[in-house]
Formats: structure tokens, sequence, C-alpha cells
């Protein structure tokens, strides 16, 4: 619980990056902001009380004693994120000048702030809704441009417009219902009128679950498969796509015998890359097991890349590959374009792409690769339009659901118009949560023991 928070008193914590640095931001916000401001901050054309904007001078210790030359931002009314008086003292990313300017404003009485502690303020002070305040954690944990579109979508009102669609069937049903407790001898022919309404209101809650599903969560990244035989070059070409050494190279076929994964970005999305043990007829044992194990991993990729050895061609494994999985989509890289036995394949109608000339191993060619990759990536990328709802919105799109299909159910039976009107009023009142009329107490504990210290 944030009840113990006391809003009198003035908290500091440092919101940039890690030390050491070019340059640290210490934040400070509360009633005692101004003065200890004063105490700290020197300056010959300062004359002593701030007005909104930026300063440049000295930050000084006990004793007037150096700690540093820098930037001080003011905010001395509540023109300010937290909506208190505030400062953000820029100094030198030093962890010694640091650790002496956190040390003084000990000294004035100020104290460290607890995890999201200002934005805890924002909302005390109405500067934040507990909506906003979502949006402010999810952008912290965004992985890509399309989370970060989603969390935009949602600020600017997607989630809203979705929720007043909602409660404009709900209370089209509604209105209905209550008709036929009013007028119980026409009960059969008003319950037909409230299909349509319930309808829409569940297949919008339904599309909505289902972009959660498709789109939500850091481990959720689509995949992109790796596949090919041994020694065809799947893990230079996978250290080549992450533009680091990750996967082991070697000239013995069969080196990576278990599966590796990393993240990469593509077309501004995060994907999960995948590479898998090489096929072959012959596998026995752990290849067999490694074989086995990436078939199950290409089987659930968004796409894959069939990676052929250029200086043998297709063989009867690729054939079985691309007959196996052909129907998802996928790039060939005709690779080990730089040694001297090298072939292009002179006939391109006997494969059903035409494959991309690749060196992995000098990454030659990657730039025709990635177009490949990004052609790929943008057929086969989940469709990210419309509204996604957060974790907890999310619980409470599933719970209206299950309203909404069990009032369907019992429309057609024997159930009281009384008892289908209160599940709609439910249903409604669930709805609330999308737009902070919640239990807000419990909902910002949740929230902000994700956030970091300096927010």
């Amino acid at each position: 619980m944030r009840s113990h928070l006391d809003k009198s008193e003035t908290i500091f914590a440092l919101c940039s990056g890690p030390l050491p640095s070019a340059v640290a931001i210490v934040r400070v916000s509360g009633p005692r902001a101004l003065s200890i401001g004063r105490e700290i901050f020197r300056s010959s054309s300062f004359s002593g009380e701030f007005e909104r904007g930026m300063y440049f001078g000295s930050f000084v210790g006990e004793g007037e004693t150096p700690i540093d030359e820098g930037l001080l931002l003011v905010f001395p009314d509540n023109r300010s994120f937290t909506g208190e008086p505030s400062l953000e003292f820029q100094c030198h990313g030093s962890p010694a000048v640091v650790c002496s300017l956190e040390k003084r404003l000990i000294e004035l009485a100020a104290r460290p702030a607890q995890p999201g502690e200002f934005s805890y303020r924002a909302y005390l002070n109405q500067k934040l809704s507990p909506v906003e305040i979502e949006n402010l954690r999810d952008l912290f944990r965004a992985q890509d441009s399309i989370d970060i579109a989603n969390i935009y979508r949602r600020r600017d009102g997607a989630t809203t417009a979705l929720v007043e669609r909602l409660r404009g069937a709900l209370t089209g049903l509604l209105a209905v219902l209550d008709t036929a407790i009013d007028f119980s001898e026409e009960y059969a022919e008003v319950t037909q009128q409230a299909q349509e309404p319930l309808d829409l209101a569940i297949r919008e809650c339904s599309l909505a679950i289902q972009r959660y599903a498709r789109l939500s969560g850091t481990s959720n990244a689509p995949r992109v498969a790796l596949v090919g035989r041994p020694n065809a070059g799947k893990s230079s070409l996978f250290n080549a796509i992450l533009c680091r050494y990750r996967a082991i190279v070697h000239d013995e076929p069969g080196t990576t015998r278990d599966v590796l994964e990393e993240d990469f970005v593509l077309n501004g999305r995060r994907w999960r890359l995948v590479d898998t043990a090489g096929r072959h007829d012959e596998a026995t044992g752990t290849e067999r097991e490694g074989i086995e194990l990436g078939d199950s991993y290409l089987k659930g990729a968004s796409f894959w890349i069939l990676v052929v050895d250029g200086t043998i061609g297709i063989s009867e494994v690729e054939r079985a590959l691309l007959q196996r999985y052909g129907s998802k989509p996928f790039v060939i890289a005709w690779n080990k374009s730089d040694l001297p036995n090298w072939n292009y394949p002179a006939d391109l109608s006997t494969l059903p792409v035409a494959p991309v000339r690749l060196s992995a191993l000098h990454a030659d060619g990657m730039d025709t690769f990635w177009a490949a990759m990004e052609a790929m990536a943008g057929a086969s990328a989940p469709n990210a339009r419309g509204p996604l709802p957060t974790h907890r919105e999310y619980a409470a799109l599933l719970e209206v659901n299950s309203r909404l299909l069990s009032l369907r159910e019992h429309l057609d039976g024997d159930e009281l118009p009384e008892y289908l009107s209160e599940e709609a009023r439910v249903a409604v009142n669930l709805l609330e949560s999308f737009v902070g009329e919640v239990d807000t107490e419990q909902v910002l504990d949740r929230i902000f023991s994700a956030f970091c210290i300096g927010k």
C-alpha cells in the first residue's frame, strides 16, 4: 500500500542512466525543493528567487564545498511532472559527484524516492490518470516500435473508443431488456431485438481479446527459424543477422545440436531468431533429438529461412523441407558465395522462390537478404491495428466476454428479464476499469511496483 508515503516530504532520485556517464540528472520534488535549490545552487547572476527556467552555475555542499558545475532546471509551481515544486540537477555523470550531491540533499531533509513515487505524486496531484500511468509503465517495457505504436494508440483514445462502442452496444441491450421487464407479454419479441446489440458487443470484445493474445507480452515475439543441412552456414547467418558472434561456427558439420534463440529488430518490430540443428537423414541420438526440437520451433515460426550450401545445391533434404513447410512464408539463402565452387541455380523455375545470393561468413549480399526478410516480415507480421489492452484491461475484457456469452446462452431460455438485465449491468460496470474507475489503490500498487526509482 502507498498510503504511508508522505506527500509533505521532499524526495529525490537519479533519473538518468547508470553511472559513470556523460551527464547525470538528479530529480527533486516536494514542498522544500526550491529552498533546497537555493542552498545548493550558486551563480553570480542568480537573485535568490527562482523563476521557471534553466540556470547555469555551481553546486556546493556544506561549507560551500564545491560539488560540480552544471545546469539547474526549475519548476517553481504546479507546472511540473509531479504537480508540485520540482528541480532537476544536471551534472557530470561521475559517481563521486552524484554521491556528493545526494548526500547534500539528505542533509537538507530530502529523502530517496520509492519506485514510481514521482508518478504516484503526479496521480495524487491529478496530473496523470490510472490509465495514463499504465501507458507510462508499458512505455518503459516497450521492446519495439509496434509496442510504442500500441501505447500511443491507447493514449490517443483508441481504447476509450473501444469502451464507448461496447458501452453503446450494452446500453442498447439494457434498453431492450428493461422494456421486456415493463412489458412482459412482449418478452419473446423483445429478446429477439436484444440479439443484435449483444452480438455486436461480443464481436468487439472478442476482437480486442484476440489482438491481445497475438501481440502482448515480451515473450511472444514472432519467430523466424533458420533451417538447412549441417554446415550449410546457418550459424554464420545467425551471427550475421545479429551483427555479433553468438553461435559457434566450425567446419565440422553438426556443431549446432540444440536450439539457439536471440531477439532482433526487423521492420520496427522485435522478432525471435532461432538457429536449429542441421538436417540429414542419418541423424541419431542427440542429433535426431535436436532436429525434432527444431521441427517444433519451425512449426510455430511466422516465417523461415532455408539456408542452402551453394557449393552443393538443392538435395532431398531441402526438397523435403520445402514440401513439408512450403505453405509457410520463407526465404532461400544461397550461401557460401565467397567460395570458388559456388554455383547459383541456372534454372529458377525449379525453385518456388528466387534464392538470395549470400556469403553469411563475410556478410556479403546482406542488403539483398535484408530486403527479402523485410518483405517476409511485412507479410507475416501480426496485424497490429486497433487498440491493444493493458493486462488489467485484458482481465476485465475476459470477464465482460464471459458475462456476455452467458447472457447470450440464457437469452433464449426461461431466465427472467430482471436477471438478464442485471447481468448486462455487471458487464457495463466492468467496462469502467478501462477508464480507471476501479479499486484505484490496489491497481496503483501493482502498477508502481514495476516503475524505476527515478520515475
